[in-house]
């Protein structure tokens, strides 16, 4: 508390008080000296105890009256001190102003009654003041540790744990852990962190106490305005390219900075004068707050315990299996994320070697692919299905993998099926998908979902932050879907990878290859299929060009494809050494190339990456890769895998190494952004080259769903 009394006076009233308290102490030693020379005799006699009783009394008596005398005298001889000294008793005190009658009827009487009156109000703002200072001034630990409490569990549990559970309960068809396998993980942090930093605010005292719980309550609210009012716009975690900064994005940048700066600045400033009244309020609103979103986690709880009881035993896709080949028969397919052929058009006028490895290998720059983001393109590719003209999205959503016979055919041919994709696990609500991968070897429940706790509690809090943030720092906490994924996930330790459940993890997939090659496994069947979807090019970028990983955004999109191809080439040259190279079919594709996700229509060619082998005789020879002008696409890929396995494939169309007409017509759904309306499609007809956009042309189909 600062001291309103200038120092030189300020130190001659401590002088002054010190003198004081010397000549008391100087008084009692000199009667105390004197009356210790009083000879002191023994008395023998009885004493009535009621004539001592009235001895006490009266000598009570003599001791109040002379202490009334001393008190008296010493504080004359106070007050005359204080007078030699100049000091004022009343100094840095609130007292009453003297008592002075007005009278009404002189002229300056109306004047007079006005400088009471003010300096009557002066004198009670002094006093609130003065007992605002004390009551902060004088709160024990233990309230200045309740009030810091309640706003430390104010600030985890409305930008940390409420928007983690919220958002991992409602996407739980995206994730690979579900809201009861992780709930408890961002409640333990952030009660640890809430008790600490309550821990740390309590040992404050006065202003700076109360300074650093407004700046947590504030920054809190205006956390939570923005989570409610400001958040329109967020782009979905697809991991497509986000300009940030264009114009739309920098508009709501700077808007949201300014609601944030008057959220926090001007409470402060009407707090100065009400702080203790201001404590009371915001701890009171905090509550109230708290109250109200744990009624919004506790909806979405529900929601999810409810959906996740009704998978039963849940199903993960495993690595089982994943390092295998049958002895013959092998239908390999990669896809590589996001790998545009643009990009790789690029990469090989750079260096026109970067496919020699691809021996037997006819590619198509002309290729189109079917759907768009990885959501819908991976389904597309394992199903062969795409909406029916008015049809529901979310029923073509529902009832996908019951419709399509693509598994059941791969399967009547006796083919052993592994299916390495984490969108599999985005399907599993729906009981035909829970069919569906009955079918293969690696999908299945596992005994115990292995979760990395730290690394899915940063991962968690990192999607948190994003929707709590203000607009200028959500860049910084932008996530990709399988970024969240693949960070939960912990090593089971299984040795032959049973129970590992599957990332798309290109770097950890190029080391086991490395350092536990490829083995051929023989299980009796016709052959072997597999779907390896690999990371690619995605966006962030973390892969060099030798397939190693050197950190998020340390690399660049150039380096991480040429890094990703790593891994198709090593798994292809473990195949020579196995010597079922030649007899296999092997695909090399993309789910979609690179999109944005736009309301206008498409206003860059989208061309997925195609490569692909037939099965050739033991021991052929080695040709240089082909390239082909034909114009292919995604709706090929069934056929291929089907006429590869010996199956009837005049249902699904043509294959890939059957295309023969230049003047092909190719379809294409394009999503776009619906806002309130969910999702929405928009099929396009590409008549001619896919990287000429005139080519592309809207057919009417439109689709609409959630």
């Amino acid at each position: 508390m600062v001291n309103d009394i200038p120092c030189a006076q300020a130190r001659t009233q401590l002088n002054a008080r010190a003198a004081l308290a010397a000549l008391y102490i100087v008084t009692a030693f000199f009667l105390s000296f004197i009356w210790s020379f009083v000879p002191a005799e023994s008395a023998y006699a009885y004493v009535d105890p009621s004539v001592m009783t009235y001895t006490i009394q009266a000598l009570a008596g003599v001791a109040v009256a002379l202490s009334a005398v001393a008190g008296v005298a010493f504080r004359r001889t106070r007050r005359k001190i204080y007078q030699i000294l100049k000091i004022d008793e009343n100094a840095n005190k609130i007292v009453d102003t003297p008592v002075e009658r007005i009278d009404p009827t002189s002229p300056d009487a109306a004047q007079r009654l006005a400088d009471a009156r003010a300096q009557s109000e002066k004198l009670a703002e002094e006093g609130r003041r003065f007992t605002e200072r004390n009551a902060m001034r004088d709160m024990t630990w233990r309230t200045r540790f309740v009030f810091a409490l309640v706003m430390t569990v104010f600030f985890f549990f409305i930008v940390f744990v409420a928007p983690a559970l919220e958002i991992v309960g409602s996407n739980a068809d995206s994730l690979v852990f579900g809201l009861s396998s992780v709930w408890w993980i961002p409640v333990v942090f952030c009660t640890a962190f809430a008790l600490v930093g309550a821990l740390l605010i309590s040992l404050l005292k006065g202003r700076a106490f109360y300074c650093a719980l407004l700046a947590v309550f504030l920054v809190t609210l205006a956390a939570y305005v923005q989570s409610l009012f400001m958040n329109q716009g967020m782009m979905p975690a697809d991991g497509g390219f986000i300009g940030w900064t264009d114009q739309f994005f920098v508009d709501k940048m700077i808007f949201s900075g300014i609601v944030w700066a008057l959220i926090i600045i001007v409470p402060f400033i009407f707090a100065r004068k009400y702080r203790h009244v201001c404590l009371q309020a915001t701890t009171g609103l905090a509550c109230a707050i708290i109250i109200m979103q744990l009624v919004g986690v506790a909806s979405v709880a529900i929601e999810a315990h409810e959906a996740e009881a009704t998978e039963g035993g849940k199903p993960y896709v495993t690595q089982g299996d994943l390092l295998t080949v049958a002895p013959k028969n092998n239908v390999i397919v990669f896809v590589l994320d996001t790998y545009d052929t643009a990009l790789l058009e690029q990469i090989r006028e750079e260096d026109p070697s970067f496919l020699d490895d691809f021996t037997n290998f006819t590619y198509w720059p002309d290729c189109t692919g079917a759907m768009i983001p990885t959501t819908n393109a991976i389904p597309n590719l394992l199903t062969g299905l795409k909406p029916a003209p008015g049809e529901d999205l979310g029923e073509y959503r529902r009832t996908k993998y019951e419709k399509s016979t693509f598994f059941k055919d791969i399967a009547a041919l006796d083919y052993s099926m592994g299916i390495y994709s984490d969108s599999m696990m985005m399907d599993f609500r729906n009981s035909a998908d829970l069919e569906a991968t009955k079918l293969t070897n690696n999908v299945h429940p596992v005994n115990r979902a292995p979760v990395d706790i730290w690394r899915t509690f940063v991962a968690m809090e990192q999607c948190a932050l994003y929707r709590e943030a203000l607009w200028v720092a959500k860049p910084l906490f932008w996530y990709y879907t399988s970024d969240i994924n693949n960070r939960m996930i912990a090593d089971s330790g299984s040795a032959n990878h049973d129970d590992s459940l599957y990332e798309l993890d290109d770097a950890a997939i190029l080391g086991m290859l490395r350092n536990e090659r490829l083995a051929i496994k023989d299980e009796g069947r016709a052959g072997t299929f597999r779907f390896i979807h690999l990371f690619g090019p995605h966006f962030p970028f973390s892969v060099d060009e030798e397939g190693n990983n050197v950190g998020t955004n340390q690399s660049d999109q150039i380096a991480q494809a040429k890094g990703s191809m790593r891994v198709v080439t090593e798994y292809l040259d473990q195949m020579r050494e196995l010597g079922v190279y030649d007899d296999a079919t092997v695909i090399v594709t993309a789910d979609h190339g690179v999109w944005n996700l736009t309301d206008d229509p498409v206003h860059a060619p989208i061309s997925p990456i195609m490569l692909a082998k037939p099965a050739l005789p033991a021991g052929s020879p080695e040709q240089p890769i082909e390239i082909s002008s034909m114009p292919v696409s995604h709706d090929d890929f069934q056929a291929t895998v089907i006429a590869a396995m010996g199956g009837d494939s005049s249902r699904y169309g043509s294959t890939l190494f059957e295309i023969d007409n230049p003047g092909r017509v190719r379809y294409f759904d394009a999503l776009t952004s619906a806002g309130d309306n969910g999702q929405h499609f928009v099929e396009y007809e590409i008549n001619g080259n896919v990287f000429d956009l005139s080519n592309w042309n809207k057919t009417g189909n439109e689709w609409y769903g959630a």
